[in-house]
């Protein structure tokens, strides 16, 4: 049983008049939004800009209004609906980077094929950062995961689509220089057997994108643990006159990949942490790892209490924090999504860095869907100190702060309801271990729902109080189920 309420969206005509307007700063001219966003926005999105009308509405010609359900978690009438037509499925929209979404993507591909991804280019890790070293490029690593869990896996859909998935997947060895220098050659050329499986002409394909990097390579690039899908795509990349939009677009198409995937901003730049002990590191892979080398508790963890971004990944003096934008196209996504998730992974390095470009709150802020974040279950280093409800809070004062930066600061501007910046907190406190304190209360005083559902797949009669433990991970498809079920 469903109730269904209908209300004018803010900023639609309801009728009323009479009432005082804010006043409201001139609108931008289309030369100075085009240099406003130029250095965050890639090729589609200048071209785009240049002409479209970017106005407030860019539906204005159609009445908007915001229904309100009720419904069943899971809905199985709309998660069964969503297997039988994937194609129509909703557009549920992921701020994130890194892997640790990558099984719920790659399920979620049954359910719709019409999932974006937004991911954040400024990984400094493995061999992204070799990459970026070598070329003064955003990272492309976690564009190439995002890409291969979206990517078909059988036949019909791609030619020789599994084989070409068996390349983007490979890495060269890790201990042996001069075996790794081998092994790449082997595969350039064609002789390797994960190239011969691959049937012409996408092997030669495949090979010249590997030639365009392998003229251009530094002859001090360590070629040990590269992944030959992120050879491929800066390959491309550098064939395609930087441009990594077009990249996207062909090796979606080599992969049969069912979604949207981007990157955030186009901007070039490294993630800066600041921690409560006054200490500061720059790049991503840095952020609270110093454990990992070193006996349990000997270091202990530090807090997180900041991050920005900086130009350089090294440098000898302190650096200065860098602004950068979202671009345009990224955020006509956003404000296309039938629901926006913040969901699991490193809370900093993966969730929290999405807020930084200016642009991102406002465009969540503006997209009236359901908002949602699950948290990490497990351990997460980046965590460490803060409570489930402080995470929550964070999430809500960096939206914030990104709308008072557009709005009239002379004015006194009221700050923006919690319910257009976060509606849900998809938890399951019975089957799941979640190394923070879930402060239930304080989360729904914030005016944010808790949904407290089984998100663990259990064996017909298993019980956690059977098994005497709970599970580190979520299952996929239950928390694919539990997405559609709430997607506008």
């Amino acid at each position: 049983m469903q109730e269904e309420r209908f209300e004018p969206l803010k900023g639609e005509d309801s009728g009323a008049k009479g009432k005082t307007q804010r006043k409201h700063r001139p609108p931008l001219s289309k030369d100075q939004k085009l240099q406003k966003f130029r250095s965050s926005s890639f090729s589609d999105s200048l071209d785009q800009s240049d002409n479209n009308d970017t106005g407030d509405c860019p539906y204005s010609t159609i009445s908007c209004v915001r229904v309100t359900r009720l419904v069943t978690i899971p809905d199985q009438v709309r998660v069964e609906r969503s297997l039988r037509l994937p194609e129509f499925g909703p557009k549920i929209l992921f701020f994130s980077g890194g892997t640790a979404i990558r099984d719920l993507s790659s399920c979620l591909k049954d359910y719709t094929h019409n999932s974006i991804h937004l991911i954040t280019p400024f990984d400094s890790g493995g061999s992204s950062a070799e990459i970026r070293r070598a070329f003064d490029m955003l990272s492309v690593g976690d564009l190439r995961n995002r890409l291969l869990a979206l990517a078909a896996r059988d036949e019909a859909t791609a030619r020789n689509n599994p084989q070409i998935v068996e390349v983007f997947s490979h890495r060269l060895g890790m201990i042996d220089r001069d075996g790794a220098t081998k092994e790449f050659s082997s595969i350039l050329g064609g002789h390797h057997p994960l190239m011969r499986a691959v049937q012409m002409p996408m092997r030669r394909i495949l090979q010249n994108h590997l030639k365009w990097f392998a003229c251009r390579m530094p002859i001090d690039f360590d070629l040990r643990e590269a992944s030959i899908g992120n050879l491929i795509i800066t390959g491309c990349f550098l064939e395609h006159d930087r441009d990594i939009v077009s990249v996207i677009f062909m090796i979606s198409k080599f992969l049969g990949v069912r979604g949207f995937c981007r990157p955030l901003t186009a901007a070039n730049l490294h993630i800066r942490t600041l921690y409560d002990d006054g200490t500061e590191e720059v790049g991503q892979h840095l952020m609270n790892q110093q454990h990992k080398d070193t006996p349990d508790d000997a270091i202990p963890l530090r807090k997180i209490v900041q991050i920005d971004l900086v130009d350089h990944l090294h440098s000898e003096e302190r650096q200065q924090s860098q602004k950068c934008h979202i671009d345009i196209v990224s955020s006509d996504l956003v404000a296309s999504a039938d629901l926006i998730v913040f969901p699991m992974g490193s809370f900093f390095a993966s969730i929290l860095v999405n807020l930084l470009p200016k642009g991102v709150g406002r465009a969540i802020v503006r997209r009236q869907c359901p908002k949602v974040y699950i948290p990490n279950t497990g351990c997460d280093p980046e965590m460490t100190s803060y409570t489930l409800a402080e995470c929550v809070q964070r999430i809500i004062s960096m939206v914030q702060e990104d709308c008072y930066r557009h709005s009239d600061r002379q004015l006194e501007t009221p700050p923006v309801p919690v319910s257009e910046i976060l509606n849900f907190v998809v938890i399951d406190t019975s089957h799941c271990h979640y190394s923070v304190e879930i402060d239930k209360d304080v989360i729904t005083n914030l005016g944010v729902v808790i949904l407290d559902v089984p998100l663990v797949e259990l064996e017909q009669g298993e019980s956690c109080k059977v098994t005497g433990s709970k599970s580190p991970r979520l299952d996929p498809r239950k928390v694919s189920e539990v997405l559609i079920s709430l997607a506008s």
